[in-house]
């Protein structure tokens, strides 16, 4: 009897997650599992850097250089190393499965993982009841901010799903604290390991888990202090030498697994610091975003983005996306104002063993008792967490954390702590309805109130769950869309050792799109790419980023005469036609571009002169166009945009700017600074070049200038020299 009903448990939580997980990923089923999870960005991006394990592992790759970026060694520290993750991949790739197939099996799978060790946890650790076992579960497997961050691409943060087995680890290990067994053994092991490993797959996950942590320990230590006084927990548990030596073992394997992680991304942080706290702010959230659950929530989303006018247009509004839905954030705060309050009536007593014990009125606390003090230490950490990201007025007290708490000048990105912090969240909330159905089992003694009760728990538990649903998409790419790419490039030359990708004309990608096409080819016929996408790029690189600029290919040029790659091992691929050029052949054309300026021109030479060949004078409001222009450079040296300082190319750079000014009141509605394109080709003396412009309208109608002119960057502007540029009076409707 007692299997069967373990048996039907087990199926009632598969079928719940398997519903649960169809409705998640309803877009991928109903494509026949053609698309993939995430953008063509930081999704691909992510297959990339598990392939790249599974190169290392057959040789074909070093451990810390991927095949991007060439030649710059240690890239792999720019961005996660995905580790656990690569460690399924590499399996399905061990058994044959293709690239693209293998790294949608483990994100499923990553899902699945996350679906059991939530049940594990609260069923089998907290012993929570089904029904409350099942809605903290979906909560945090399954909700709303999770398909946003999904759609944005980051697929990679479904490293989130290895929490809970941490959570395990860490209850088990506190629960065999007192003896030494096998168990204790076991799981401190396991938390050792997990630990830097989560933080060598996806930084953030671990970052902000061990974050939590702290904060949480810290809560408990207050409140035993408070009950017992900071001496006699400082004596019992922080200076106690047996404790010390319990966990010490663990710590130095923990430290011993950091290795990896410490060789892999120190070097990176010498190289470029941490991130500004003017970067970070930017993504700070306010008020409403802890209820910000983006424009496609089913129920919220629509409401909040008519409400809040201008709540989708704040700078990075798209990391703002984060929020709690409003009925679960209700029911959280309410749950943990409860266990606050109940917690008051609890007391830490010390042990006749000096050991540190929960009590109510004199008695060891008992199951339901512990679940409470629990769920208050939860929910003040979660407050915490939220105050200390909170934005008011540009202030945060995350700028204390970002100068006090080590590692926390690397998180850019705050607000993905939500994801988390959907953890803890869901666990406060599952002990809350528990404790709510044992009330209603043991004080309600009218059948048919306790029925009806309990009827409204479920009701309601199903709102919290069905309040997540997003009806945005999840998938952006499909994998014979991949397929077919690759299919289109032909097997490049044996003697090819390295590539960089070329414009192609009528080739529509995003920048990042075509940087990662190349990444991919690189892998498949076993080349480096100087092409590349992470979170930090080389010194020198950036210029290379957009695919689609005028300054590509003059980046590209001054990064292969850097560092000496012109040989016949260097290829250029074109992604359209999937054509090799030797760059050999194409020297020529690169030295047209890879004239450098040295430094400050010469009075005599800021003689540029710029001509309209097609500027149209009448414009829609917001319209952009491609304007054209005629270059002739009158001066007696070459003019390029590209400067002699290779980690700031832009020194000694030529470029156009152009800004509106309104014709009437002659005030500028933009300025020179936020518009600047690079000449296509160095200018040679005496010669004349013909040059597109991206321009965007005025985003209202009137009579404004157009007015385009010429600058050497960190000099000069050319019409401060006696050369100015173009005015065009022009008409927006």
């Amino acid at each position: 009897m007692k299997r069967a009903k373990v048996v039907a448990e087990v199926v009632i939580y598969a079928v719940t997650g398997l519903v649960l997980g169809c409705i998640f990923f309803r877009q991928i089923i109903f494509s026949r599992f053609d698309l993939l999870l995430g953008d063509v960005g930081d999704a691909r991006f992510t297959g990339v850097i598990m392939e790249h394990w599974w190169q290392v592992l057959q040789g074909t790759a070093q451990w810390l250089s991927p095949t991007f970026f060439f030649p710059v060694q240690g890239v792999l520290g720019y961005s996660d190393a995905g580790f656990l993750n690569a460690l399924p991949y590499v399996f399905l790739r061990f058994l044959g499965i293709e690239p693209f197939v293998a790294n949608q099996i483990v994100l499923f799978a990553l899902v699945a993982l996350g679906w059991l060790g939530s049940i594990l946890f609260l069923r089998c650790c907290l012993k929570l009841r089904i029904f409350p076992t099942i809605v903290g579960a979906a909560l945090f497997v399954f909700p709303n901010a999770m398909a946003i961050l999904v759609s944005n691409s980051h697929s990679h943060f479904f490293t989130v799903y290895y929490i809970p087995y941490l959570a395990i680890g860490i209850y088990l290990f506190l629960q065999n604290f007192r003896k030494l067994s096998s168990i204790r053994i076991a799981v401190g092991i396991f938390v050792a390991i997990i630990v830097p490993a989560i933080f060598y797959t996806v930084y953030y996950v671990g970052w902000f888990s061990v974050f939590f942590l702290l904060l949480l320990t810290g809560i408990f230590f207050a409140w035993g202090a408070l009950h017992l006084g900071g001496k006699t927990v400082w004596q019992c548990i922080i200076c106690k030498r047996e404790n010390w030596q319990k966990i010490l073992p663990y710590c130095v394997l923990s430290i011993i697994c950091f290795i990896p992680f410490l060789l892999t991304y120190l070097p990176v942080l010498n190289q470029f610091g941490g991130r500004s706290f003017k970067e970070i702010a930017t993504m700070l959230p306010s008020f409403i975003d802890y209820v910000n659950v983006g424009p496609k929530n089913w129920l919220w989303g629509e409401f909040l983005y008519s409400a809040f006018a201008g709540i989708g247009s704040r700078p990075m509004a798209h990391e703002l996306v984060k929020g709690t839905p409003v009925f679960l954030l209700l029911t959280f705060l309410t749950f943990s104002v409860y266990f606050i309050r109940k917690a008051k009536y609890y007391q830490m007593i010390a042990s006749q063993d000096s050991s540190c014990k929960i009590a109510v009125d004199g008695n060891e606390a008992n199951a339901d008792e512990r679940l409470a003090i629990l769920a208050a230490g939860l929910g003040i950490a979660v407050l915490l967490a939220w105050l200390l990201m909170l934005k008011i007025q540009g202030f945060s007290l995350w700028w204390l954390v970002s100068k006090l708490i080590p590692g926390a000048g690397s998180v850019r990105v705050v607000y993905r702590f939500q994801h988390v912090l959907a953890f803890p969240i869901a666990i406060v909330v599952a002990i809350g309805l528990h404790q709510s159905i044992n009330y209603a089992s043991g004080h309600i003694h009218s059948s048919l109130k306790r029925g009806a009760f309990l009827v409204a728990v479920t009701i309601f538990g199903l709102l919290l769950v069905g309040e997540q649903f997003n009806t945005g998409s999840l998938a952006h790419y499909s994998k014979q869309q991949q397929k077919e790419m690759l299919a289109g490039i032909h097997q490049p030359p044996q003697q090819a050792k390295a590539f960089a990708s070329l414009p192609a004309e009528g080739l529509k990608k995003y920048p990042f799109e075509a940087q990662i096409d190349a990444m991919i080819v690189a892998q498949k016929f076993g080349l480096h790419t100087i092409n590349g996408y992470s979170s930090w790029v080389p010194i020198g690189w950036w210029g290379i980023h957009n695919f689609n600029s005028p300054e590509y290919l003059l980046h590209l040029s001054r990064w292969i005469q850097h560092y000496n790659l012109e040989n016949d091992q260097l290829y250029f691929l074109n992604l359209k036609t999937g054509n090799w050029l030797s760059a050999i052949i194409s020297k020529p054309l690169l030295k047209e571009r890879a004239v450098i300026m040295n430094g400050p021109l010469g009075a005599a030479n800021f003689a540029l002169r710029l001509l309209p060949e097609q500027v149209p004078i009448r414009w829609q409001k917001d319209e952009l166009r491609q304007c054209t222009l005629r270059v002739k450079n009158n001066g007696k040296v070459a003019l390029s945009s590209i400067g002699n300082d290779f980690n700031e190319p832009g020194r000694y750079a030529i470029r156009l700017a152009y800004r509106w000014v309104d014709a009437c009141s002659l005030v500028p509605l933009s300025r020179f600074d936020d518009n600047r394109t690079a000449l296509p080709v160095a200018v040679k003396p005496g010669a004349e070049i013909t040059m597109n412009l991206e321009i965007k309208a005025p985003s209202r109608p009137g009579k404004f200038w157009l007015e385009i002119e010429a600058v050497q960057e960190l000099v000069a502007w050319f019409k401060d020299k006696g050369y100015p540029g173009l005015r065009i009076e022009v008409q927006v409707k």
